[in-house]
């Protein structure tokens, strides 16, 4: 007697269904590597942003940290006399005295900062799509007998810009909020301005 042997094969329908399952499972594959690449790009952006404008800001650190006195504030411009030090001369006094002016230029494609001295050769510190224009966040110093250290801080007034105020400043926050193309970043510091902080103190102290 011969015994037929049945052949075992997939039918259409279990085809199609097996088609089907490959394709969700790549196309779930594909979404979660470009999530990734995205993410990482998007990250990586962030960073060289960042370290961009923390390198620009130590310029501007260095500028208030040395001030003498501020001239002229708005939330995205400031004009100040400081003193410029080299590491030849540490301590070069009233010689050394130069003015800086940091500016926002705006313009509907981009905004750039600039930043001068003496009024001479301008130099683009940063470039964005946008730069936020509340930079310079100052405070001024007055005496406060409740306060424990004897003195106490307290917010300039840029809309009436006092000169009596102004020439108390002695505190400044820093605040860099920008936009590049689809990514957004934000930097913030704080200094004390030393020179006019001493000036206030002290008034018959020859500033060095």
């Amino acid at each position: 007697m011969k015994i037929e042997k049945t052949r075992k094969a997939f039918t259409l329908v279990e085809l199609l269904m097996g088609m089907a399952l490959t394709v969700l499972i790549a196309g779930i594959l594909y979404l979660m590597q470009s999530t990734g690449v995205s993410t990482v790009n998007k990250g990586t952006t962030q960073i060289l942003l960042t370290s961009e404008v923390r390198n620009k800001m130590e310029i501007i650190i260095r500028d208030l940290r040395n001030a003498k006195e501020v001239l002229e504030i708005k939330p995205d411009y400031i004009k100040l006399r400081t003193y410029k030090y080299t590491i030849d001369i540490q301590d070069p006094g009233e010689d050394a005295l130069v003015t800086v002016e940091y500016e926002v230029e705006r313009s509907p494609k981009r905004n750039v900062l600039w930043r001068s001295e003496n009024r001479e050769n301008p130099a683009k510190l940063l470039s964005f799509d946008e730069i936020d224009e509340n930079i310079f966040k100052p405070y001024f110093e007055l005496k406060d007998e409740e306060s424990v250290t004897g003195w106490k801080y307290y917010p300039y007034d840029l809309v009436s810009n006092d000169t009596w105020q102004r020439s108390r400043i002695t505190f400044m926050r820093v605040v860099l909020k920008f936009k590049q193309g689809k990514e957004e970043a934000a930097l913030a510091t704080s200094v004390t301005l030393k020179p006019a902080m001493t000036r206030i103190r002290q008034p018959n102290w020859k500033l060095r």
